[in-house]
């Protein structure tokens, strides 16, 4: 009993400890958030493992964005490793658990957050922020991107600025790509169409009999679906909203697909497939081909190879049944809005000076110094009177590396400040060398340095898709509640029948019944007409 009673006594007294901690705590956040002489707050951002605030440009923005605001800055960074960095925020905001400033997950819908009030509403503080609003009025229906239909604003936007002049340049930022060196040495032709493609993989299993020669990065079919001129989902089809997987050209992309894995040509684990592995058995020399890979990949392939491996880009094959193959065009001609999404929660004490510097980000200086540097360090201005980054980047294996020396968003791993902005032309200037092919000729450029791709027209070519003109629509909050009901279901649902129909394991002789499946499940007539109201909605006001 007297045992019993000593250890309540020690729980109490450390709950007692615990409290008067966490006040103490508490009552030190609110004095530094209140204190005229100091900012407070905490931010979560995403990172490479690499100390962002102490790199050379982390330390001198907080020094220009304390100079502009005329206080001291006391952030609490909680960095999140990029790989991880979804489902831990996405833990965060089911539990009311949130930093004072955070980027949300990847196209994370923040309806949820607005309605239970975890977010501020920003369009109160319009007046606070000269510098976004200057931003917003540069881009297409700026405004209403970042606003709701009743109008209120709960997130801020990163920027995406132009890297081509506005009436030309093509930006693809998804490609299809190759193993030049293997396709060189065996005379075979780096395919322009779905049936050379085709070709192609059944050559290379003739010469690699135990390797599967193609993969996809993302577990994605999406190079078919473009092919095809369709989305695996609700898209604009230049008139309206549709459901992609009741195309034809839907069925056609997995008999394709469902060709090359009963061959043996198609990795059976692309489903799995992450980054790592991708790129581990590309640098084995375990595969060829990819329907799908990010820009930029098959280049840092190439410079890590150091043994003749040469990963080549090229457009996604075209299917002649369709024309060509729709690309998936980026806007870079026009000021524009990034992925990234940014929140303000609810909960943060100081707002109206949190805003303020929130605002510094999207000023012309701020957006140079966290991009291209320290002029005279880092870049130089140019007889043009831009900037262009020193000799050092431009003669450097790698660019992107030489970057993170000094900590620069035009790096490898670094993202200084609030990660919310940058100059897209800088990743032009110093664009380390890609290997290309595109109309059948072979270039060591940089993708964005491209003959072929710069002198695109835009945005009128015959590779741009029907939905990069989309309407820019806003879904009320019951809206979205109706369209989340209704498809995740049917998207979990077609996702698992997907990789069925391509790995053999459901006949295409039961197509008909699959989509008497999906339409059961779902009023999906009812979600597209909500989408089609709203893209209403938003062509009334522009005609």
């Amino acid at each position: 009993m007297v045992k019993k009673a000593k250890m309540l006594s020690l729980i109490l007294a450390c709950m007692l400890a615990f409290s008067v901690t966490a006040c103490s705590k508490s009552d030190e956040t609110s004095k530094d958030s209140a204190d005229g002489d100091t900012l407070s707050f905490s931010v979560t951002l995403p990172s490479s493992g690499v100390d962002n605030e102490n790199s050379m440009i982390g330390k001198e923005w907080k020094k220009q964005m304390e100079a502009k605001l005329g206080k001291k800055l006391n952030i609490k960074f909680n960095y999140i490793p990029s790989s991880e960095y979804d489902e831990k925020v996405k833990l965060m905001i089911a539990s009311d658990d949130l930093t004072d400033f955070f980027v949300t997950p990847l196209f994370y819908d923040i309806t949820d957050m607005a309605e239970q009030g975890q977010i501020l509403e920003l369009s109160q503080y319009k007046d606070l922020m000269p510098n976004y609003m200057n931003y917003l009025s540069k881009v297409k229906n700026g405004m209403s991107r970042v606003t709701n239909s009743e109008g209120k604003m709960y997130s801020f936007k990163e920027t995406s600025t132009p890297r081509f002049p506005e009436d030309k340049g093509l930006l693809i930022q998804n490609v299809s790509a190759y193993r030049y060196d293997v396709f060189k040495a065996n005379n075979i032709k780096i395919p322009e169409t779905l049936d050379e493609f085709y070709d192609a993989a059944k050559k290379l299993k003739q010469l690699y009999p135990d390797k599967y020669p193609v993969d996809t990065k993302w577990n994605s079919l999406r190079s078919l679906f473009s092919a095809n001129h369709i989305k695996d989902d609700i898209y604009w089809d230049g008139s309206k909203y549709v459901y992609g997987i009741f195309n034809e050209g839907y069925n056609d992309a997995l008999q394709f697909a469902n060709k090359l894995y009963s061959e043996q040509l198609l990795d059976p684990e692309y489903t799995i497939d992450t980054d790592d592995t991708i790129r581990k058995k590309a640098m084995n020399g375990d595969t060829f081909m990819w329907l799908t890979q990010w820009f930029t990949e098959p280049g840092d392939y190439t410079r890590n190879a150091d043994d003749g491996k040469i990963f080549a880009v090229s457009l996604y094959p075209d299917n002649p049944k369709y024309g060509k193959a729709w690309q998936e065009a980026t806007n870079g001609n026009t000021p524009d809005l990034g992925w990234a999404t940014f929140c303000i929660s609810s909960k943060a004490k100081n707002p109206e000076e949190l805003i303020k510097l929130i605002d510094l980000q999207y000023s012309d200086e701020n957006i140079r110094l966290v991009t291209w540097g320290i002029e005279g360090t880092t870049y130089k201005i140019g007889e043009d009177g831009n900037p262009t980054f020193m000799d050092s980047f431009k003669t450097a294996k790698d660019p992107w590396l030489e970057g993170d020396k000094y900590g620069i968003r035009a790096s490898k791993n670094y993202n200084p400040g609030l990660q919310m902005v940058n100059d897209a032309r800088a990743f032009v200037d110093f664009a380390a060398t890609d290997y290309t092919v595109f109309n059948g000729k072979y270039e060591e450029v940089p993708l964005e340095k491209s003959p072929y791709l710069t002198s695109l027209p835009m945005p009128n070519n015959d590779y741009v898709p029907s939905w990069y003109s989309e309407p820019a629509i806003q879904f009320t909050p019951d809206e979205s509640q109706e369209i989340s009901e209704i498809m995740n279901p049917i998207k979990t649902f077609v996702t698992e029948e997907q990789a069925k129909f391509v790995a053999g394991k459901q006949s295409f002789d039961n197509w008909p019944k699959f989509i008497d499946q999906v339409k059961k499940m779902g009023d999906i007539d009812k979600v597209l007409k909500i989408y089609n109201d709203a893209a209403q909605r938003v062509l009334s006001k522009t005609s």
